[in-house]
């Protein structure tokens, strides 16, 4: 049996865009050139491996079987040249990311100016999710790492703290809204009386305010949530608009804080800490390149743990 890389990667690019026009253009080869390739492989294995539905194309099960192989062949391609050219003293080659909102949007992005000037010839792809995202991406090996708001409970996962954080609950310092001003102490039982906006299902922050309420004995469903919101930035906005408080990261809001746009809402007893976790497959090996990547992020977090003690 023979086939070759260039079969492999051309079923994975017509697997990955779902037709043929769009992986040609990112092979760089006409389209009839990859149907050939794509072809060849299905011959050379003696079975079809996509099924062609008018433009719609998609892999059989006997291609899913053999796309999770040809995936690792391709990463164990790429890490055998990370590895030699690690050996000769260049770090060069490419890494994918998979991050929740918050260290995707606020952490990571001032990571990667400092780790782009000290490795300008690595590649990084940052990908921004809700943290269930992040644990599917690395455990299907579409993201060599991530970053996420929760520890994976995932026996392919390991979980391993890069910073701590702390989430607080904030309101519009100038109560621009129609409703009544939110007073800025409140005990934890006033929370039920109160209009909040919450992030959507699946969000890191979320799940760690309704584990700290049903702990202090509140039911996340007896909370007069005014919205549910998609992203930390709308619930940002959606507070200086009036529409409720919101549970956020301290890190997400330093700046509107400062500025004195934003107060924080001092409720009585409550302390909500939780940690930004890197995460990493366990029984996979990362490459070269990204287990610089993976050293280098630790220690960022560990200069930030730094700077706030």
């Amino acid at each position: 049996m023979s086939f070759d890389l260039r079969q492999i990667r051309a079923l994975m690019l017509v697997a990955r865009h779902g037709g043929f026009s769009k992986a040609a253009r990112e092979a760089r080869i006409t389209q009839p050139t990859l149907s050939t390739h794509i072809r060849n492989l299905e011959d050379e294995i003696g079975v079809r491996l996509l099924d062609r539905a008018g433009k719609a194309v998609t892999l059989t099960p006997a291609g899913v079987v053999f796309a999770d192989y040809a995936r690792r062949i391709l990463d164990l391609c790429d890490q055998s040249l990370e590895a030699v050219q690690t050996y000769l003293g260049e770090v060069k080659g490419r890494v994918s990311i998979a991050a929740s909102t918050v260290p995707g949007e606020y952490l990571l992005p001032r990571w990667l100016a400092g780790f782009a000037r000290e490795y300008p010839q690595v590649e990084l792809t940052l990908t921004v999710g809700d943290s269930q995202m992040v644990m599917e991406r690395v455990a299907s090996g579409d993201a060599a790492i991530g970053v996420s708001g929760t520890e994976s409970s995932h026996s392919a996962l390991t979980s391993k703290l890069l910073v701590k954080d702390e989430i607080i609950l904030v309101r519009a310092d100038s109560d621009p809204g129609d409703g009544e001003s939110i007073p800025s102490r409140l005990s934890l039982n006033d929370l039920a009386d109160l209009p909040l906006i919450r992030r959507e299902a699946g969000s890191g922050t979320q799940l760690t305010v309704e584990r700290y309420l049903k702990r202090a004995g509140l039911s996340p469903d007896g909370i007069k949530w005014s919205a549910t919101l998609g992203s930390t930035r709308a619930v940002v906005e959606g507070v200086l608009a009036g529409m409720g408080a919101g549970f956020l990261s301290r890190l997400t809001v330093e700046k509107e804080l400062s500025e004195g746009r934003l107060a924080r809402l001092e409720i009585e007893g409550m302390d909500i800490r939780r940690g930004f976790f890197l995460v990493t497959p366990t029984f996979r090996s990362l490459s070269p390149v990204a287990q610089i990547v993976v050293g280098d992020l630790l220690d960022y977090g560990g200069s930030k743990a730094a700077q706030r003690s």
